[in-house]
């Protein structure tokens, strides 16, 4: 026979880069003693920066990460007994009291991310910036879901967060690191490679990067989940050599003593010794092994009852709610599904997460607040997606985004219908303005095309090969459709109605069309490409000092550049300088949009997966207001027009937002 489980193969990446961002190191532990097999692996990545005062003092502050890696090791296998969840949190709670000591002493940034796979469960949980990327069934998903949204650039968390547990299955790939300036600025190529390559051709990938950027560092741990096979423990038989001779002794019977005694006339008589008396075994003492039934006594009254058709019938309607309370029983609280089980605790979780939010408000953390409801939405939808659903998951989801409503004091959106895009047509995917008149990209499999959206009608259809974008611009004379994949602009003449196209440079993040001309957020600065919609390709560095703030994530443009980051920082930037630099309450996911108008005084943030626009203040970074969509659907794409009129894409259907 056969044991079959899930083993994970890990890679440690580890590449050493200018010294900037720190300290960096990687630790992968397995369990030592086969005792210890249910609770998996345990990964460390860690990123430690000295601060001003352990700098002066010339300490070497790298030994931390160590020292957490050297406890994690100890508390989590400590006890080989114990459920990984709740080791995992022993581990942590016993991490927390050391780095407390630590942050009293030192002015530091310390970054790690823990986490253990335990059989088909893994559970995480950070202490500053950390990143775990899942590949799954063609997908990527953010297991944290930016768990720092929301948090100013000054805040530090001085403890690990909330332990975020969930299921893994046969083929995923998770990859785990520190994100760095560098390695966010590549955090769509590490997706990519992470879908596509195996564990040897994604190390290669990033040593390739590191070939062409010197400074490029990466402090990484790459897992495949892989299906593993071993014999099943038997007893061996022993060599009948070597096994144990029995000797049977036969004793031969003791002779019957004899006693002399006197009778009352003087002769000896001779009489046999009385025989010993052997205990008499009772079997109700002593049954042989037999284990007594548990109703024998009550069956065996039933059994010799007088049974009248009277108590016949309470008998058996007694029986039957008996047996009907028993069923029902079990199925509560015994034959509960891993899917149910795992439903009910990421309820559990949500519930725990609302109320820690609610004391978060009541300490003026609204940041705080908002990161625990974001990221405990995140691990509730991904619960559903991965066990179905259950009427208390759909009811702790539902009382998240009412804490969320009311958190960002949040309004629904009007929609009003502007059109539907024949099926025919295509799969609209995304949405651009140019003037007063809005465009839509619609997917037809093999190749895409350009449309014109009006108010009941769709017009046109100029088409576009060789690209999958994910942004659509509009300009007075071009729309351009840009795929960073595949390292493309194609941009289609309004007036001509021709399609042409250039080649973009590597590692965007983001990218903005303002006046024909492309900016874009690449290597951890800003980029343009003037009239790159006629077709010019020249690649100049804008930005000055050639850097921005960590974690860039969207650009926006007006004559002014808007650069806003993964933890809520807004940048602005004229003529290659920075102008100002905001804490905004709004922090974009992977997926989100930024847009803007020239002369108008907002940035619009489109979260796709929420389905809320965010109207930010330019000059102050105020949240001025939130909309929600009420739609069952995620948005597609946005575009605002020129008079500062938004439209959303929900499915096939053009709408706009009052």
């Amino acid at each position: 026979m056969e044991k079959v489980f899930i083993k994970p193969t890990s890679r440690e990446i580890m590449l050493k880069g200018s010294g900037k961002d720190g300290s960096s190191d990687l630790f992968s532990y397995d369990y030592a003693d086969p005792a210890q097999r249910g609770l998996g692996h345990l990964y460390v990545v860690g990123n430690i920066q000295a601060g001003q005062a352990a700098a002066a003092d010339d300490i070497d502050v790298g030994y931390v990460i160590n020292l957490v890696a050297s406890l994690a090791k100890r508390e989590y296998y400590s006890k080989a007994e114990t459920e990984p969840k709740a080791a995992f949190g022993a581990a942590l709670k016993k991490i927390n009291g050391v780095i407390e000591e630590f942050f009293k002493q030192k002015d530091t940034k310390i970054n790690i991310g823990i986490f253990a796979i335990a059989g088909s469960q893994i559970h995480i949980s950070k202490l500053g910036k950390f990143k775990i990327l899942l590949a799954r069934d063609g997908e990527n998903v953010d297991i944290l879901n930016n768990i720092d949204l929301f948090k100013k650039e000054t805040t530090q968390e001085k403890q690990f967060s909330n332990i975020i547990s969930g299921a893994v299955s046969e083929g995923d790939r998770i990859l785990a690191f520190y994100p760095s300036r560098v390695m966010s600025a590549r955090e769509k190529l590490l997706k990519t490679s992470l879908l596509e390559l195996g564990q040897d051709d994604f190390a290669k990938k990033l040593e390739s990067v590191k070939n062409d950027k010197q400074d490029f560092a990466c402090a990484a741990v790459h897992v495949e989940l892989r299906k593993s096979k071993e014999p099943a423990s038997e007893p061996k038989p022993q060599p009948k050599e070597l096994q144990e001779e029995v000797v049977e002794v036969i004793s031969e019977p003791a002779p019957v003593a004899q006693l002399a005694v006197d009778d009352k006339r003087g002769k000896a008589e001779i009489k046999p010794a009385p025989a010993i008396e052997i205990p008499k075994i009772i079997p109700a003492e002593f049954s042989l092994g037999r284990k007594t039934k548990p109703f024998a006594k009550y069956i065996h009254q039933l059994k010799n009852m007088n049974v009248t058709p009277k108590n016949k019938v309470l008998v058996l309607g007694g029986g039957a709610v008996l047996v009907l309370v028993i069923v029902v029983t079990l199925k509560s609280f015994v034959f509960v599904s891993a899917s149910s089980r795992a439903l009910s605790s990421a309820a559990s979780e949500a519930n725990s997460s609302i109320q820690a939010a609610q004391t978060k408000v009541s300490q003026n953390d609204l940041l705080g607040a908002h990161s625990l409801l974001l990221s405990s939405l995140a691990s509730i939808n991904e619960a559903i997606r991965t066990n179905g659903t259950s009427d208390k998951a759909d009811k702790a989801k539902g009382d998240i985004v009412k804490a969320l409503d009311q958190l960002e004091q949040a309004t629904d959106a009007v929609l009003v219908s502007v059109a539907a895009i024949p099926a025919e047509s295509g799969t609209g995917r995304l949405l651009a303005a140019s003037g007063a008149d809005i465009y839509a990209y619609v997917d037809r499999g093999e190749s895409g095309a350009i449309v014109r959206v009006s108010q009941d009608s769709v017009s046109g259809g100029v088409q576009m090969s060789n690209i999958a974008p994910t942004s659509l611009f509009g300009s007075d004379d071009y729309i351009s459709a840009i795929d960073p994949v595949s390292k493309r602009v194609s941009s289609l003449s309004l007036k001509k109605n021709q399609v042409g196209s250039i080649a973009l440079p590597d590692g965007i993040v983001s990218s903005y069309m303002y006046r024909n001309n492309l900016y874009g957020i690449a290597n951890g600065g800003v980029i343009k490409i003037t009239d790159a919609a006629t077709g010019h390709s020249n690649v100049s560095q804008w930005l000055a000092d050639g850097s921005l703030a960590a974690d860039p994530r969207l650009i926006a443009v007006d004559g002014n550049i808007y650069v806003l980051s993964g933890s809520g920082v807004l940048s602005t930037y004229y003529r290659g300088e920075k102008k100002n630099e905001l804490n905004v309450p709004v922090a974009p996911d992977a997926d989100s949009i930024m847009l803007t108008t020239e002369d108008g005084p907002s940035l619009f943030v489109v979260n796709k997966a929420l389905r809320r626009i965010y109207i930010v203040n330019k000059s102050s970074g105020a949240l001025e207001r939130t909309l929600k969509l009420n739609s069952n659907s995620s948005v597609s794409g946005a575009a605002v027009s020129k008079d500062g009129v938004v439209y959303v894409l929900i499915g096939n259907k053009v709408w706009k937002v009052q």
